[in-house]
């Protein structure tokens, strides 16, 4: 069970100790709505009314896209993904389509190693280098969703590739709304937007894909980037408005999930692609706002002993011993950060 399943299961462990510990998400959500009036509206997909798309899908493109700005284009989900092509859905796909996806995915790692770079990539490329890299991550993501859901799901584009089918076959098959919404979403990351500056951090500072001590607590946790100390969530989302506790909560996990402090995070933020907005907090004002009444290292070791049944990190406080962390008395100011202001 990852973070964002175990979060939707409202009985497991990590869902119990959130609701307890980090009750509250309204001031959260407030203070987001207000300071994204600063930006434009969400850039939406351009399809006709009988095509089908899927956010999700397309948010583990850009995400993907993004993180080869970064210089890191191949993360282990999509080597993963590869691998569990094997578990088929009740029989589908056949074993030639699998074969041919797996040996098409191979090819795929190959060429997307081609942006490994300490140095990050381009925003954006020329138009037909865009585009390849475009299409190359759409299946990527396609492979990350096998790897998500431990094999097929049906809906999952690859599984209606032809039998040999090549590469080049399936990134012919990425639909062309796909190539132009995550081209939009890329040129609102780019200069002047947050990604311009980010790709700029030295390259010990750019962690993508990072995973946390008490990962494999929550099946294998692993969080979107962690830059200069910035734990960041991108989402690729239409409608910011409708976002709540669950949202705040997933930023909330990858923070806790950080028993020893390994990655000496300071502060968390939201980036959401679709109006290049950067929504961040101090993690002592995203805590207060959220009703912490423990200390960080605190929170941490109780969430530890709650997801291993006891056996490791520490109990919480009882109740009448625990006091709520100071609030800000307002909403906290946009942070003048190394991400800077965005038009």
């Amino acid at each position: 069970m990852s973070l964002t399943s175990s979060l939707s299961d409202p009985t497991s462990a990590m869902s119990r100790f959130l609701n307890e510990h980090l009750p509250n998400a309204h001031d959260l959500l407030r203070d987001c709505r207000k300071r994204l009036t600063r930006y434009p509206a969400p850039v939406k997909p351009e399809i006709s009314a009988d095509q089908r798309h899927e956010y999700r899908t397309l948010g583990r493109t850009i995400d993907h896209r993004l993180r080869i700005s970064l210089g890191a284009p191949t993360g282990q989900p999509i080597k993963d993904g590869i691998v569990r092509a094997v578990v088929q859905d009740a029989g589908w796909p056949s074993p030639k389509v699998i074969s041919t996806v797996q040996a098409a995915g191979l090819v795929l790692l190959k060429e997307l190693d081609q942006y490994t770079n300490s140095d990050g990539q381009p925003l954006v490329l020329d138009s037909e280098d865009e585009d390849r890299l475009v299409r190359l991550c759409h299946i990527a993501s396609s492979f990350e969703a096998i790897y998500r859901f431990g094999g097929w799901v049906r809906g999952n584009t690859l599984g209606a590739s032809r039998p040999g089918a090549t590469l080049e076959d399936l990134a012919d098959a990425v639909p062309a709304y796909v190539v132009d919404d995550i081209r939009r979403q890329m040129a609102l990351a780019a200069h002047p937007g947050p990604f311009d500056r980010l790709r700029q951090l030295p390259a010990a500072q750019r962690v993508c894909g990072p995973i946390f001590d008490g990962s494999m607590d929550v099946a294998g946790a692993d969080a979107d980037f962690i830059l200069a100390g910035q734990l960041i969530d991108c989402k690729a989302i239409t409608r910011p408005d409708r976002m709540g506790r669950a949202e705040f909560h997933q930023l909330a996990g990858y923070l806790l999930l950080d028993y020893n402090n390994s990655y000496a995070i300071e502060s968390v933020g939201l980036y959401l692609s679709r109006q290049g907005a950067l929504i961040d907090w101090s993690v002592a004002d995203f805590l207060g706002l959220m009703g912490a009444q423990l200390e960080l290292p605190d929170l941490r070791a109780a969430c530890q002993y709650a997801l291993t049944d006891g056996v490791a990190g520490a109990p919480p406080p009882l109740k009448d011993q625990r006091r709520p962390l100071p609030r800000p008395r307002s909403a906290p100011p946009v942070q003048d950060t190394l991400f800077g202001d965005l038009p």
